[in-house]
């Protein structure tokens, strides 16, 4: 808008941030998203290797070696590189084979740039500088669906389609933006230009004759894309006064009828999509540059601070198929005729989109649901952006233009369901002018990077400001777990160690450390961590570490689970018990807590009735078990060793696990193994494998099997009845369907050895049951061989660590 017009006051009532939204609508695009120039071909002096100059036009002949030297050409989805002939089919020619005398095509080209530039409504300080991506030749029937080119580099801001004249009918260039589109047919006796942002989409329609030829070039821009920011006083007055009620009037709560804070952020979305490398206050397009420039600088004059950031909108709306309420006959005669239309534009040799939809072929009704969440953020002190993950309210954001009215990147139908349906989900990637008071500075920035709050509380400790460090720590209360992201910990505990110990004061110091894990903890950080115990105290550091060691609250990075972590305990509870004092403490904390989440663990795996997965579980705790009594061994907390030998020996469904506690213990030596306790266990172990194989083997013709605890009604009693008996193999037994349901279900869950059949003659239906009597007699050879196998090896090791001196009469000899 220029400065020098009136500003048209429009009157919008509601809230603070759409009365601003409205303000800066009156602030037009100054140029097009997209925009055609015309040149005449003198300057354009292309050779191709294996075809030779270029005549221009191009002639029939010239295009079709083009045309054979080509290969079928590829397109983006994402991070990868795709061939799909229904989304693209072009031939791409090599670009190492195109070459194009600069010299003279800089004559034409920067001329018809610095046009476009001005065309495009970037000012004249900035330059564009076109950078030759590639040379596409379209045959009969060939075309590209609507899609965005990628930003390919930090400088670009569009694309330029430079068409060279051939004779040719179709393949016309169409632009889409904000529900505007624009078609680009190529001049025949001049080359064609056509220019457009980046986040614009587009397709080549299907070429119906000859050839179409054009080179592609990334448009790069030099310098900023918005002129001086000057705007009417009563423009700026206006945003002013919004930016002041909205961070000064209670926003109403989101549900119920009360109210909430006055809000701390406005995020104002823009009409335009931006990468995270391209994000940056120089390179704005369209009518985002005039907008975000004017919107900053009244900000400025009301004490708030501004950035960018990109965002991603989710909205969900009621929508029914276009024409839902038309007659049936109707509504087929009109999709009938559409076909009908595009297949005469198309062609029948076009390999298009087929048997898709696209948001056209639905209308919207009413919004249901929104949610808008920040990705990523240009700080106003970074040269780069910076990945976030932050929700935004509904009382936080305002738009000029609504999402509904942009092209969604990808949207999803829901037909009717019951329940619900006829929805419509639809997303979209907006960049966002986001905006905060001073006052509120430390606290919004925080939650928007965890690390630079850091490195703020730090600084402020260093310089002596403990007072305002406290200060601003205590802020970070309402969102700090959230802003502490789980990637994030393991590179920010050792700061934030540091600084609870700067900030001394214990309960400010434990809302800075609350949002950490005890996965994120290390033998490096013992010094501080026994620093802090000993600053704050045993009750402050019992709670630190119960807080620390709760079910983690966001998704751990691989390799960071609890029972991983817990190898590097033994390491930890050293480095901490070298301290000694509150060192020693602290480990004991750890240790503690450890085996108070270990031995649910434990609960849990005892507890499932399938035999095969109670013993996979189990087998995995047992190094587990090994470091948490190592760790022990470290401390010397004999009376947690104790607590944790008795747990462990009071179960006979333990004992692998137990075994495999001692093998990956087995590098320990005597003394340390003695004092995790391990002596105990291993005596334990060899009792218990002793008392198994003291059971004289399954005689010929006995087969019983033991049904296990469980369900105590008639069914399973008879069940349990018919598994005792030694003599009995089968039974026919008929049931009703819920009965034999019942029956199914416990000799699976318990995975017996007995083949379950249903006689489906006669009613009830007749259960039919037969032991298995191979499996069940192979599965007691393989427990038995498995238990001697473990006995020996126990004896050996019992012997080597000389653990038999305490009680040598529960060893036994070697048979």
């Amino acid at each position: 808008m220029d400065s020098a017009a009136p500003f048209p006051m429009r009157r919008v009532t509601g809230p603070a941030r759409d009365r601003l939204a409205a303000v800066l609508g009156e602030i037009e695009a100054p140029g097009a998203f997209s925009a055609r120039r015309t040149a005449p071909v003198d300057d354009l002096h292309l050779e191709v290797a294996g075809v030779g100059r270029l005549l221009l036009p191009v002639p029939a002949e010239q295009v079709k070696q083009l045309y054979l030297l080509g290969r079928p050409a590829r397109f983006g989805l994402g991070d990868r590189t795709l061939f799909d002939r229904q989304v693209r089919d072009t031939q791409e020619v090599p670009k190492n084979r195109v070459k194009i005398d600069r010299r003279r095509w800089n004559k034409t080209l920067l001329h018809v740039l610095d046009g476009l530039r001005d065309d495009l409504g970037l000012p004249p300080e900035c330059r564009l500088r076109a950078e030759l991506h590639s040379m596409l030749v379209y045959g009969r029937g060939q075309f590209f669906l609507p899609h965005q080119d990628s930003e390919r580099a930090d400088e670009m801001v569009g694309s330029l389609v430079v068409t060279l004249p051939s004779a040719h009918t179709g393949g016309a260039l169409v632009v889409e933006h904000a529900g505007q589109s624009a078609t680009y047919r190529p001049a025949k006796d001049a080359l064609t230009f056509v220019a457009f942002y980046s986040d614009c989409r587009h397709q080549v329609k299907p070429v119906t004759s000859g050839y179409r030829v054009a080179l592609t070039y990334n448009l790069l821009v030099s310098g900023a894309t918005a002129g001086p920011v000057e705007m009417p006083a009563e423009m700026a007055d206006e945003l002013m006064a919004c930016l002041n009620e909205h961070f000064s009037r209670p926003a109403a709560a989101d549900y119920g009828s009360g109210q909430a804070d006055p809000p701390s952020r406005m995020v104002y979305l823009l009409d335009h999509e931006y990468t995270e490398r391209g994000l940056s206050w120089l390179r704005l397009k369209g009518s985002d540059a005039p907008r975000a420039a004017r919107l900053r600088a009244a900000a400025a004059r009301a004490g708030c601070e501004s950035a960018l950031a990109l965002a991603e909108v989710h909205e969900t709306w009621n929508a029914f198929e276009a024409g839902w309420d038309e007659p049936w006959h109707d509504r087929r005669h009109r999709q009938w005729g559409r076909w009908e239309d595009d297949r005469a534009e198309q062609d029948d040799t076009w390999a298009g989109e087929t048997g898709s939809a696209g948001p056209d072929d639905y209308e919207l009704q009413e919004l249901i649901d929104s949610s808008i969440q920040l990705g990523c953020w240009l700080d106003p002190a970074a040269a780069q952006a910076e990945r976030i993950s932050i929700s935004v309210g509904d009382a936080e954001v305002c738009a000029t233009t609504k999402s509904a009215d942009l092209e969604p990147y990808s949207s999803e139908y829901e037909g009717y369901m019951g329940n619900y349906g006829n929805t419509m989900d639809r997303w979209y990637r907006r960049a966002a002018v986001l905006l905060w008071p001073r006052r509120l500075d430390f606290a919004v920035r925080a939650e928007m990077s965890a690390r630079w709050a850091m490195d703020a509380l730090s600084a402020r400790i260093q310089s002596g400001d403990i007072a305002g460090a406290r200060t601003d720590a205590a802020a970070l209360a309402p969102f700090w777990k959230a802003a502490v992201r789980a990637q994030e910990q393991e590179r920010l505990l050792a700061g934030a160690l540091e600084v609870a110990r700067g900030l001394d004061e214990g309960s400010i110091a434990a809302i800075l450390l609350a949002p950490f894990q005890m996965e994120t903890l290390s033998p490096a950080h013992a010094a501080a961590l026994a620093a802090l115990a000993g600053c704050y105290g045993e009750q402050w550091a019992g709670d630190l570490v119960r807080q620390w060691s709760g079910r983690p609250r966001v998704w751990l990075p691989e390799g960071q689970d609890r029972k991983a972590w817990l190898t590097s305990l033994p390491g930890l509870g050293a480095a901490l018990h070298a301290v000694s004092g509150s060192g020693t403490l602290a480990a004991r904390l750890l240790t503690a807590s450890s085996w108070r989440w270990l031995s649910e663990e434990v609960r849990n795996g005892l507890a499932s009735t399938a035999p095969s997965r109670r013993e996979a579980a189990l087998s995995e705790l047992g190094r587990p078990i090994a470091n948490v009594l190592e760790a022990v061994a470290v401390t010397g907390d004999a009376d947690l060793r104790d607590e944790i030998v008795g747990a462990c020996c009071r179960d006979d469904d333990l004992v692998g696990g137990l075994i495999a506690a001692l093998r990956s213990a087995a590098q320990l030596t005597s003394a340390t193994g003695a004092a995790a306790g391990l002596d105990a266990i291993a005596r334990h172990c060899i009792r218990r494998l002793e008392s198994r194989l003291a059971r004289p083997p399954r005689t010929a013709g006995d087969w019983s099997i033991e049904l296990p605890r469980g369900c105590s009604c008639e069914l399973c009693d008879r069940l349990g009845g018919f598994l005792h008996d030694a003599a009995n193999r089968s039974l026919e037994w008929p049931l009703r369907e819920d009965g034999r349901r019942h029956v199914h279900s416990r000799i699976d869950s318990a995975e017996l050895p007995v083949r379950h059949q249903t006689r489906r003659t006669g009613r009830p239906y007749t259960l039919v049951l037969t032991k298995a009597t191979e499996e069940l007699i192979d599965s007691e050879r393989r427990a038995r061989d498995r238990d001697e196998a473990d006995l020996r090896w126990l004896r050996a090791v019992a012997k080597t660590m000389d653990w038999t001196t305490q009680e040598p009469q529960a060893i036994g000899t070697d048979g």
